[in-house]
This record gives structure tokens, C-alpha cells and sequence, in this order.
């Protein structure tokens, strides 16, 4: 792979400043940094791009309900001692500033003539932040593209289910993510309606791990691995 041909430089710098670069890929793209001012000058810019955004964005904090929503049906349908009633994962939602700043440069990393007018993104990340799946969707589209940007890899005997996480109301599958030998490529799953609407009043989505087929009960099962809040960028 030749990294100083500049569409590709440009594109791994990007991922280097996001910090979805896998380990192997951003220590290759350190040394060549030592020795190449076209590198040095590409990271340069994607810092500048992106770093700025971070700052200016204030953190959007979803409402109070939607917490205490989710906590008293979950504590009604689970035990006390569930995952899913751990409110410190819910309060990670709130990391949003980050994600808008992920989410925007997903779009500006999508060539201009694939990239809707108006799109919905999420960057789902783990309980330590960092982004590990992207799902984006066309507001007046009804499919949610998901792609993995860090290595997602479930067990043979466990599948991957993504959540919508209403306002009110239990939490309500999308569908499962499934995986193949290689890992998670690029998953579509088809919404019931056009995103905009099958999404609406629906302020994050969460990823659970779950025994093959899905969930036996309707309602998540198995630990939270993701989680991040909808981007509307309209």
C-alpha cells in the first residue's frame, strides 16, 4: 500500500487525528512522519480541520427523561444488577461533541456525489469512547449503512443487535449486525420507514451482544458494547 500517494495520504491522515487508525497503521504513519514534511503537512491539516470543531461545539446532554425512562423499564423487565441499568453507560452518551466532530468528518471523508443532502450519522464507541462502528443514513432513505472503523469481531456463538432508544418506551430492535470470518464489513439494514421518520424522537442507539438470532425476550440480553447519540445533520 503506497501511503504518500495523496487521495490515500489524505484520507489516512483524516483517521489518524479521529484515532480510528488501527495500531499497526498509525505507527507506520509515525515513522514516516520522522522523515516526510507531506505527511507532517497532511496530519497538520486534518488537525486543524477537526480540532476546532471540538472546541466550539457545546455538549448536547439528552433530557433527564430520557435516563429515567430507560432505567424504570429496564429495572421493570431486569434486575437491578443489569448492564443495561448502569447509568454511568448512559450518561457516556452525552460525549457528543466528540461524535459530532466523528460524524461531520465522515461526511466530508464521502466522496461529495455519495453524500446525501440529508443524513442522519451515529458513531457508536465503546464504554472508553473510542468510535467503533459508524451507521449513516439518508433522511428520506429507509436503509441505516453500518461500517465498522476499528475491529469489531464477535464470538462464533454471539451476534451483534443494534437498538433504537426511544424518548418513552423500551428500547426497540433495528435488526442484527452480523459478522462474517473477516470481521465486520459493511452491514445495511432496512428501516421501516424513511429515516427521518423511523427515527424520530429517537435520540441514540446502542449495540448489545446477544446469543445467535437475536434476543430471545424483545429487550437486550447481553452487555452494551456501543452506544452513541443520532447526529441529524439538517
Amino acid at each position: 500500500m503506497n501511503y504518500l500517494e495523496p487521495e490515500r495520504l489524505d484520507a489516512l491522515a483524516a483517521e489518524y487525528v479521529l484515532g480510528t487508525l488501527s495500531r499497526a497503521a498509525r505507527e507506520r504513519l509515525n515513522r514516516l512522519a520522522r522523515d516526510n514534511d507531506s505527511v507532517v503537512t497532511a496530519i497538520r491539516i486534518w488537525q486543524n480541520r477537526l480540532l476546532p470543531l471540538a472546541e466550539s461545539l457545546p455538549p448536547v446532554i439528552p433530557p433527564e427523561r430520557v435516563w429515567t425512562a430507560i432505567l424504570r423499564r429496564v429495572h421493570g423487565q431486569r434486575g437491578s444488577d443489569s448492564i443495561w441499568a448502569n447509568l454511568g453507560l448512559w450518561r457516556g452518551l452525552t460525549l457528543a461533541s466528540f461524535a459530532t466532530v466523528v460524524a461531520l468528518s465522515v461526511i466530508l471523508l464521502t466522496p461529495r456525489s455519495e453524500t446525501p443532502l440529508e443524513t442522519l450519522v451515529v458513531v457508536l464507541a465503546g464504554q472508553d469512547a473510542r468510535p467503533a462502528l459508524v451507521a449513516q443514513a439518508d433522511r428520506s432513505g429507509r436503509t441505516l449503512t453500518i461500517k465498522a472503523v476499528a475491529p469489531v469481531q464477535p464470538t462464533a456463538d454471539r451476534v451483534l443487535q443494534l437498538w433504537a432508544l426511544p424518548e418513552q418506551g423500551n428500547p426497540r430492535s433495528l435488526g442484527l449486525i452480523p459478522a462474517s470470518g473477516g470481521g465486520l464489513g459493511v452491514v445495511r439494514l432496512d428501516l421501516p420507514a424513511p429515516a427521518g421518520q423511523a427515527l424520530q424522537n429517537i435520540p441514540a442507539l446502542a449495540v448489545s451482544l446477544e446469543p445467535l438470532g437475536g434476543s430471545p425476550t424483545g429487550l437486550p440480553t447481553g452487555p452494551v458494547l456501543y452506544s452513541g447519540p443520532i447526529q441529524r445533520l439538517y
